[in-house]
């Protein structure tokens, strides 16, 4: 990733950043055939950012990996733009064969093996026509012609279009001898499979393991079951639990886990836990980002437990989205495990917004962010912010099958010279325990502990030399500071290809934006990524101090929280220009303007749920939570 500045030249000739710079770009850029194809823009409820996020064509072709995300302020004005550009693809975009018969060549080299495929099977398409209300829905493959590139390793702005080839992109589902979906790539001109990739990413009042009792979301169902099922749809949540020991049935012949009077207690307690901590976590991310669901609109989640599997997985290739926990007696229940179940979950946020893939430093940043979300909504929601840093510390297992963002090199795995799993994670970028080989996709679950320990000593602070023998000393921020900056970073800045060093300037921008240039907060970033052996110390020459906005925020009262019609706001300074309301989607709900410290606003035609409203004093950006409850 790299971060333009507004106006540059090079902006200008590589990137089409909105459309009225659309024909400017048509007169000057060398190669008329590519394009910057929009496909989404949001307002994040955070900042108050609108983002818009492009993808790179040649010849009206996606290009993996490569497009453009702007980022404009409030006030409209573009703040940056970070970008990965392909250049110079010099190949025919012009098949030898057309989409059938891509899925032909494909079929026939997989039927060496003894392969059921879902399309052949009666119960997989009725469950696709269920879910897309379509009788003619099937999962027979639909190639989608593309630009692929090699690998997803040293993917720097400027990526040579000699590492792309023509290729049909397509997904596959298979349910015999094992259940899971790839995504196959096949040479458009050989009729070779290029490479292929798994989908599924790895890792009433109820009694839930280890927190006692809780109150879990339930839903009646009458008829001749005349009981309660574990279906979440209070409170924007819409998750749907069932028992799923084969783990890979049709949804709809999947059994529902039930309770005669909504009062589970012990029964069921791996899937009672399982459905509490998703909903836990849907929770979290609603109540903290204004973000419902996986997709940040809330729509449905389907959660598999109590699979007769030792591991637990996100399965990005099903439609709705699913998560599947495993059970055995040597790795324990993982529904029933917070930090597991919370990990799972992101991978789905990550899916829906960044999409880093599973593969090298991508797929390394894309599980450290589920690692580090684990860990801070089994702090933040269940244990009263206290955390002992660890990945799976309810998981009854060897300290190889956990991970430790305080002390990397503790815990987790990582391969020896003959390519053995063996203890240990590295806590520096490219130093002891660093894998290059392809194993683990690219050693995914080796090398996030570079990032999971940058954020262990942005939260909390540390000292200490690392491998590269450079002297660190970091103060901490707070858990809660730094769960910002990576959730800005995370949802809003970074794209599929992101490496290590995309993730260091996103959060340390995030931190600029969110905090100030120079602030505590901004320096602490880059010094934490100078502590895991990325980039260099912060070389601010003054720190600018944020007291103000903490004592803005304080003075600033938004009452009565929760209220119902009228919502009073008190501010202790004239607000800057528009006051705007998001929803919990981050959409925006209203913006309004008032040079009153003491104002009112009429709230009585939103819906209950969670809302955020957003202004600035003094250039100082404020935001406040409140509920609507009639």
């Amino acid at each position: 990733m790299t971060l333009f500045k507004a106006g540059s030249f090079t902006l200008q000739l590589l990137i089409i950043f909105n459309l009225g710079m659309y024909q400017l770009y048509r007169q000057n850029a060398p190669d008329l055939n590519n394009n910057m194809v929009l496909t989404d823009s949001h307002v994040d409820s955070l900042v108050g950012f609108t983002h818009h996020k492009y993808q790179q064509t040649y010849m009206d072709l996606p290009i993996e990996g490569a497009g453009c995300i702007e980022h404009y302020e409030p006030n409209g004005s573009l703040n940056f733009i970070n970008a990965k550009i392909a250049d110079s693809i010099k190949k025919s975009h012009i098949p030898s064969f057309g989409k059938e018969e891509a899925v032909k060549y494909l079929i026939d080299q997989l039927r060496k093996e003894k392969i059921v495929f879902a399309w052949e099977d009666e119960d997989w398409e009725h469950q696709i026509q269920l879910d897309e209300h379509n009788g003619d829905a099937t999962w027979y493959p639909e190639p989608e012609l593309i630009w692929a590139v090699d690998t997803m390793k040293n993917m720097n702005m400027i990526i040579s279009g000699d590492r792309y080839t023509l290729a049909y992109k397509m997904s596959i589902k298979i349910i015999e001898p094992e259940f899971e979906t790839f995504i196959y790539y096949v040479d458009a001109n050989t009729g070779d499979i290029l490479k292929f990739h798994s989908t599924h990413i790895c890792n009433g009042p109820a009694e839930v393991d280890g927190y006692g009792f809780k109150t879990i979301d339930t839903d009646w169902k009458g008829g001749f079951t005349m009981s309660h099922i574990l279906r979440a749809n209070d409170d924007t949540r819409n998750i749907h639990t069932k028992e799923n020991p084969g783990g890979s049935s049709p949804w709809f012949l999947t059994s529902e886990t039930t309770d005669d009077d909504d009062d589970w207690g012990w029964s069921h307690l791996t899937e009672t836990s399982t459905h509490f901590h998703v909903s836990n976590s849907w929770d979290y991310f609603r109540q903290t980002f204004a973000w419902t669901g996986l997709n940040g609109i809330g729509s449905e989640i389907r959660v598999r437990a109590n699979w007769d599997y030792p591991n637990a997985e996100y399965r990005s290739g099903e439609t709705p989205r699913e998560l599947a926990f495993g059970r055995t007696s040597a790795y324990g229940e993982q529904g029933r495990e917070p930090s597991v179940v919370g990990h799972e979950y992101t991978h789905g946020v990550t899916d829906y917004t960044a999409g880093l893939e599973s593969f090298n430093e991508s797929g390394a940043l894309n599980e450290s962010f589920s690692d580090i979300f684990g860990i801070v909504i089994q702090a933040t929601t269940l244990d009263g912010g206290y955390t002992d840093w660890i990945y799976g510390n309810f998981v009854p297992s060897d300290v190889e099958k956990t991970r430790s963002l305080k002390d990397p090199k503790s815990r987790g795995e990582h391969f020896d010279n003959n390519g053995n799993l063996v203890l240990g994670q590295p806590d520096t970028y490219q130093g002891q325990y660093w894998y290059d080989g392809n194993n683990n996709n690219g050693g995914v679950h080796v090398n996030s502990g570079v990032q999971n320990k940058w954020f262990y000593v942005l939260a909390h602070g540390d000292n200490g030399t690392n491998d590269l023998n450079d002297y660190y000393n970091v103060d901490g921020i707070g858990m809660s500071k730094t769960i910002d900056i990576v959730f800005l970073s995370l949802v809003h800045i970074l794209d599929n290809s992101s490496q290590y060093s995309d993730s260091r300037q996103a959060t340390i921008k995030a931190a600029k934006i969110m905090f100030g240039e120079c602030s505590v907060e901004h320096q602490a970033t880059i010094d934490a990524w100078y502590a895991v052996g990325i980039g260099s110390l912060n070389d601010c020459e003054y720190t600018l101090s944020n007291d103000n906005i903490g004592q803005l925020e304080a003075e600033t009262l938004v009452f009565p929280n929760p209220a119902s019609n009228i919502l009073t706001i008190q501010v202790p300074d004239k607000v800057d220009d528009n006051i705007k309301i998001f929803d919990a989607t981050g959409k925006i709900i209203e913006s309004f303007n008032d040079n009153n410290l003491v104002f009112s606003k009429d709230v009585s035609s939103l819906s209950n749920g969670v809302y955020f409203i957003n202004f600035s004093i003094n250039g100082n950006p404020i935001r406040k939570r409140f509920i609507i409850q009639k």
